[in-house]
């Protein structure tokens, strides 16, 4: 099992946005999480991904439970996140920003650059390497954004809203490209969308109401 969730629950002053969440995720598994803006899910993405923590339950990735002084390496080990705002380094490469998770890691050389360039090409930007980041197209940046997520071969993808800012023509390419890299490299995936028709194509589809899990869309939307 890739992650495991049982009974989060996250609280901020005057509100008690997630009431106990559970949650399992297998190696290759998709999921998508739906619900109104302002339910939490990027709240829970961000729990999941242990960029936050709970106020209460238990979390484990690969079988760990998270801790202060190991939060950093499981991140950098096991988890690759894909934003909505694509946070990559502008006034470096596009190659630079798709290593850069390697070389948060120490892992660097010759293989390292080789597949870097493996996924570049595998995203459809190898003719783009040497560009600054900010010179790339929305469609680009994610494209980068998703190859960055990858270079260290994580178990788990959690992306929020990856194609919210892209036009149909590459909201549909971005779909497509990490639906299959997830299956090609068997890693889990958890995604967090508005895009119904996205959502169904993933293995499972969940509703996020009142700060708790759904199988069933119960006029969520």
């Amino acid at each position: 099992m890739i992650l495991y969730a049982e009974k989060l629950h996250k609280k901020f002053p005057g509100i008690h946005i997630l009431k106990g969440i559970s949650l399992e995720v297998q190696k290759g598994e998709t999921v998508a999480i739906m619900g109104k803006s302002g339910e939490g899910k990027s709240t829970l993405l961000h729990l999941l991904g242990t960029l936050d923590t709970p106020t209460s339950g238990t979390l484990r990735i690969c079988g760990k439970e998270p801790t202060s002084s190991t939060l950093s390496t499981l991140r950098n080990q096991h988890i690759g996140f894909i934003f909505q705002a694509y946070h990559l380094l502008e006034d470096f490469t596009t190659l630079d920003n798709v290593l850069m998770p390697l070389k948060i890691g120490r892992i660097q050389g010759s293989d390292a650059k080789k597949r870097a360039l493996t996924l570049l090409q595998a995203v459809g930007l190898e003719s783009r390497e040497k560009i600054l980041a900010k010179f790339l197209s929305g469609g680009e940046k994610q494209r980068a954004a998703i190859a960055r997520a990858l270079i260290n071969q994580p178990d788990l993808i959690l992306a929020d809203e990856p194609t919210g800012n892209l036009d149909q023509t590459h909201s549909l390419e971005i779909q497509k490209l990490l639906l299959s890299m997830a299956k090609e490299s068997n890693t889990a995936l958890i995604v967090v969308t508005h895009d119904e028709e996205f959502a169904k194509q993933c293995d499972r589809l969940l509703f996020l109401k009142e700060g708790r899990i759904y199988n069933q869309q119960r006029d969520l939307l």
